[in-house]
């Protein structure tokens, strides 16, 4: 990534979060908080920490079948890199994670970068099907009181933008992996203005994209990875449905989910590293359709974000200190010239 680009997305990203911020902390009545936070059960936080590292470790699971038919990785070597890649993501800006993590196991495996990154581009197709299968199932559990009809009327538009272009993007991997020598030529055709140097760098690139693509060879693995995507977002919700027992919220599964849906809609945003504000905003607005008070839903918002950043960050940073490397080292990862 440019670094004015970078920058921009930086700064973008700061101001999102400082005005989520000032939205969350502007009705906290400080008194309200200290109380629910002193009456908390915290013993469900260890519960909920384990699920979380269980999500992780799905998600090397999920990376494994997806490179497989690449190159047989080690699925314990895959999550010490997700948990790396969830950690950078909380310390750095610009979504580092997401490049830290290809460009560890090019270096590791000797893999190309760019058929790495079509298998990022696969997770994050199937992330967002994931959700877009639990919010269409939502729609069947959500309340219906007046009061919420304007979210969940939200709801299902991002559902359908999302639907769309999750669809769109699956057929055209799907289409570039059946035709990769026809979309090699296309688009060849459309680089005639570039160096023909430049031009056959590039084609060479898309040409190693697509031999990340190979998953849709194994239609039973791909329907691995579509199952474990689920699996994936159920536990997540799973992780808010045990922690809102600290504060004796009654929340249904379904809510559980929705909240999940509503982050994952909210953290897409560019923001701060460690979704701060954004990530507190967005949880205690969807507690709130279900008439939790806005005492109890940003208590259960800041240890849920908590949670959710700190544990993974002292792992990913002990992972970090086993692998030799440092958090600077791996920051500048999309700045070097990693081998194609």
């Amino acid at each position: 990534m440019k670094p004015h680009k970078k920058r921009i997305l930086f700064i973008a990203g700061i101001l999102i979060s400082f005005i989520c911020s000032w939205l969350f902390v502007r009705k906290i009545e400080w008194t309200s908080l200290g109380m629910a936070f002193r009456e908390a059960r915290y013993i469900y936080i260890f519960p909920t920490i384990i699920i979380l590292f269980v999500n992780y470790y799905l998600r090397a699971i999920r990376w494994e079948v997806l490179l497989s038919p690449v190159k047989k990785i080690s699925i314990v070597n895959l999550f010490s890199v997700v948990v790396i890649g969830f950690m950078a993501n909380n310390l750095l800006p610009a979504r580092l994670g997401e490049v830290i993590r290809p460009a560890m196991i090019a270096r590791k495996e000797k893999i190309k970068i760019s058929t790495l990154f079509a298998t990022i581009v696969m997770e994050r197709i199937f992330d967002v099907l994931g959700i877009i299968v639990i919010a269409s199932l939502l729609f069947y559990f959500l309340p219906s009181e007046t009061d919420s009809q304007s979210i969940i009327h939200q709801l299902k538009k991002w559902s359908v933008i999302m639907a769309f272009f999750g669809i769109c993007a699956i057929t055209s991997m799907f289409l570039l992996s059946l035709y990769p020598e026809k979309a090699g030529a296309v688009f060849e055709k459309m680089l005639f203005v570039f160096p023909h140097n430049l031009r056959d760098t590039l084609v060479n690139l898309l040409h190693s994209f697509v031999s990340g693509l190979q998953i849709f060879d194994h239609k039973t693995k791909l329907i691995w990875v579509g199952i474990l995507s689920l699996i994936i977002w159920f536990f997540n919700a799973a992780s808010v449905y045990v922690l809102c027992y600290s504060f004796s919220i009654g929340l249904s599964f379904a809510g559980a989910c929705f909240v999940i849906v509503c982050l994952a809609l909210a953290v897409a945003l560019p923001q701060a590293p460690g979704f701060i504000g954004v990530f507190h905003i967005a949880t205690q607005k969807s507690l709130n359709v279900f008439d939790v008070s806005i005492s109890s839903a940003q208590s259960f918002a800041i240890l849920l974000w908590a949670i959710s950043v700190i544990p993974v960050t002292i792992a990913g940073l002990l992972f970090l200190w086993r692998e030799g490397m440092s958090l600077r080292e791996i920051s500048h990862y999309d700045e070097e010239n990693i081998p194609e």
